[in-house]
Formats: structure tokens, C-alpha cells, sequence
């Protein structure tokens, strides 16, 4: 029976494809012929995308491939005991209203961010590190990619670029169709160093 290597996403809107018809993870899936799985959630933080990564990681083989696409490091999850489910919380755009810890989460971030940005740099280093390590004690091929505010701040997302913008980023500033083909052509390079 011959194995047929896998290519997992884990992320946030961005890596999901959310605002496009196809994603920069499945467009290098293709490119390599991997199968897909797509493991990225709206919103997601984080935090959230190393504990998905932790709860998931024993199904893949030293063969697949992984990517982790970065959310912005202000973002928070939380698993709703009376929803049943995780929610998180774009905190730059303040989405999730009526849920009921989003008032406690953006003091809780608000007190935070004004101590040096101390949320910024935990939620940026140690989600990075426990990913890192899991891949390489279980020997895992991976790449990171900075996709919020990093990937779509090349995209023109964030001013500076309003023909990139007009070209890569949909209306709700998720990079588009024509975004996602970008990513995957920026990040080809990197990932013919892994394969």
C-alpha cells in the first residue's frame, strides 16, 4: 500500500481561506501532491493553534508536511462550557459580541497590552516553541508562517500598497483568491527546502 503524504494547515482566518474559493495551504497541497488537512479556524489565537496542533500531532508521520500560520498575538480562545465549543476572539477587530467572556477578555487583554506588551510577546514565543519542539522530538517536518499582521501586511492589507491591496485582499481584509496564489508562490521556495 503506498502512503499518501499529507500537508496539515493550522491557523486563523488567513490559512483557512476565509474570503477566498482556495487557500495558499491547499495550493502548495497540489503543487506537491499532498492531501489536505485543514485544521485553521477563524479568529483562532495563538495559543489555540499549538493546543490544536498538541491534540492532533500523533496522526502525522515523519512523511507529511505541516504548516503553522501565525495569528495575531492579541487574539483569545476559550472552550464555552455552555456552548459546548471553543471560541476566540479577533480582539483588533472586536468580533464575537454576546458571548459572554468578550467584555472580561478585552480588559484582561487591555490591562495586559499596556505592560509592555507583555500578551504580544507571550502569546508570540511560546506557542512557536512548543510546536518546535513537538516536530522535533517526533521528528516532523515543518514551516511557520507569519500570516496576521505579517503575510497580509504584504498583501497591502494595512495601507502603504493600495495596488497590492486592491489586487490580494478581499472586503474584510483576508487576503482573496489572487492573495492566496501570492502566499504560495512566496512561500514555494522555503517549502522545496523541506521536500
Amino acid at each position: 500500500m503506498v502512503y499518501i503524504m499529507k500537508l496539515y494547515q493550522y491557523g486563523c482566518s488567513v490559512s483557512l481561506g476565509e474570503e477566498a474559493t482556495i487557500c495558499y495551504g491547499q495550493l502548495l497541497a497540489e503543487q506537491y501532491d499532498f492531501e489536505f488537512v485543514q485544521f485553521s479556524e477563524s479568529s483562532a489565537s495563538n495559543p489555540y493553534i499549538a493546543l490544536k496542533f498538541c491534540e492532533t500531532y500523533t496522526r502525522i508521520t515523519s512523511e507529511d508536511f505541516i504548516i503553522f500560520g501565525w495569528s495575531h498575538p492579541n487574539r483569545q480562545s476559550w472552550y464555552n462550557n455552555m456552548a459546548g465549543k471553543w471560541e476566540h476572539m479577533n480582539y483588533v477587530q472586536g468580533k464575537k459580541h454576546g458571548s459572554a467572556l468578550v467584555n472580561s477578555c478585552k480588559d484582561y487583554l487591555v490591562n495586559q497590552y499596556e505592560k509592555d506588551g507583555y500578551i504580544e510577546r507571550l502569546h508570540s514565543w511560546y506557542p512557536r516553541h512548543i510546536v518546535e519542539m513537538t516536530c522535533k522530538v517526533n521528528n516532523l517536518r515543518y514551516m511557520h508562517v507569519d500570516c496576521v499582521p505579517g503575510m497580509v501586511s504584504k498583501l497591502g492589507a494595512t495601507g502603504g500598497n493600495e495596488n497590492a491591496k486592491s489586487k490580494y485582499i478581499a472586503d474584510h481584509l483576508h487576503p482573496n483568491d489572487n492573495g492566496h496564489r501570492y502566499i504560495f508562490e512566496l512561500l514555494k521556495d522555503e517549502i522545496n527546502l523541506f521536500l
